[in-house]
């Protein structure tokens, strides 16, 4: 449809360009507010307050069905043999329908996800980056991503649920099955089939602490959402697994990515370092602004749920349309000199946790856990260094992250 050099392929520049997918992105947004990528077969959309508008449901964009598009490598009639499992969860979960299902799903799962379940969590999340942190007081120089940025959300995530401890070094190998299975564009079959796995390994561990909440409930994620009910409705089974691999993958994979990014962007600037290790009190507000600087969310692709009309552009029913969070949050429309990072800027506007009807339901757990771990962080050390020459990217444009991070820590001499 276009022949120009801005196209942008999102299946594999998130791996391939790196940081400098971010630079494409902004160069989209300024080329077209709706762009059509020959590359990725779909359209970018990444001007701050399109974006805005796509996630509060302005314009008929829907999320049911999108992640059937994740399957089609493999034919419809091997499927069930194949990926029954994945093919049956692909249109339970709360990430990948619409309303009323959305809304039935939201409101049982919310109930497992408030501010009080939070703050009851705060003691134990501050606990775990202590003993994080106290490991890298005595061994400086680790892989983060798997010594620290997963251990925390992952422990965190399994205390929550009520998985036990004895399952947590299986947590990577799942992640990254399901990540590349689920959350990159068009994975071939093998990848596909490696997601079937992970999903069915989770299922397994997860049916087999349901039959002993069933016994003696308790004080957890699996004993509310086996209990959750309004008006006499309930997750169905389907449903309580799906949302379980959700809360299990999503719940701290995301949280990991984020503070890898966030530690690695921290790296390279000493000053907001400094910033936040003499402003304690603004934690929170930096927290914010990190997110925002270092692009974990990359953005959400709806599909197109009828003709209409964007910025003279004809959008027709069934396609997709990828809503750039990326673009949105380095608009300098709404944000001044956004390629800066800026702990003194009102980031209240960021889409980072996608706001509108699809809301993270964990934005809370999440940021509560960066702010305890950065708080920490800046107080017990002066700076970090990444040793390595060359960040290795996952090929994944909605979540991003590294498959690696290695550091070396300099804790301060007082």
């Amino acid at each position: 449809m276009y022949n120009d050099n801005h196209d942008v392929d999102l299946f594999k520049a998130p791996q391939s360009r790196g940081q400098k997918f971010i630079d494409d992105l902004n160069r989209i947004r300024e080329h077209d507010p709706v762009y059509w990528s020959e590359s990725s077969q779909c359209w970018i959309v990444s001007r701050f307050q399109d974006v805005v508008d796509g996630f509060h449901l302005k314009y008929p964009l829907m999320n049911g069905g999108k992640n059937e598009f994740s399957l089609v490598s493999i034919p419809p009639e091997e499927r069930d043999a194949r990926i029954p499992t994945l093919k049956k969860y692909v249109n339970c979960w709360i990430v990948g329908v619409d309303a009323p299902q959305h809304t039935r799903l939201r409101r049982l799962m919310m109930q497992a996800f408030t501010k009080k379940m939070v703050e009851k969590l705060r003691p134990y999340v501050r606990e775990r980056v202590n003993q994080l942190l106290d490991q890298a007081m005595a061994t400086p120089e680790i892989e983060f991503n798997e010594e620290i940025a997963r251990p925390l959300p992952g422990s965190v995530i399994f205390k929550l649920a009520g998985i036990p401890e004895e399952h947590f070094p299986s947590l990577k190998e799942w992640s990254i099955a399901v990540v590349e299975g689920m959350v990159t564009a068009v994975p071939p079959p093998e990848v596909l089939e490696r997601t079937e796995w992970a999903m069915n390994e989770i299922d397994r561990v997860v049916l087999a602490e349901l039959e002993k909440r069933k016994l003696e409930p308790r004080d957890d994620l699996l004993t509310a959402f086996l209990h959750a009910s309004e008006d006499g409705d309930t997750l169905s089974m389907d449903e309580l697994l799906s949302s379980m691999l959700v809360v299990i993958v999503a719940g701290h994979d995301t949280t990991s990515n984020t503070m890898t990014l966030g530690l690695e962007a921290l790296s390279r600037h000493p000053d907001a370092w400094q910033y936040m290790y003499e402003n304690p009190d603004k934690i929170p507000q930096c927290v914010n602004e990190l997110m925002r600087y270092v692009a974990m969310t990359g953005g959400q692709p709806r599909n197109v749920g009828e003709d209409f009309e964007w910025h003279g552009k004809q959008l027709k029913k069934g396609d997709i349309v990828f809503l750039s969070v990326i673009g949105a949050n380095r608009d300098p429309r709404a944000f001044e000199d956004p390629e800066r990072l800026d702990f003194t800027r009102d980031v209240s506007e960021s889409q980072v946790f996608a706001p509108g009807v699809h809301h993270c339901i964990g934005h809370l757990l999440a940021k509560m856990q960066l702010c305890e771990f950065f708080s920490a962080l800046v107080q017990r050390f002066e700076r970090v260094e990444v040793l390595d020459e060359e960040l290795k990217f996952m090929p994944v444009s909605i979540f991003r992250g590294l498959y690696e991070l290695n550091v070396r820590f300099h804790p301060r001499l007082s």
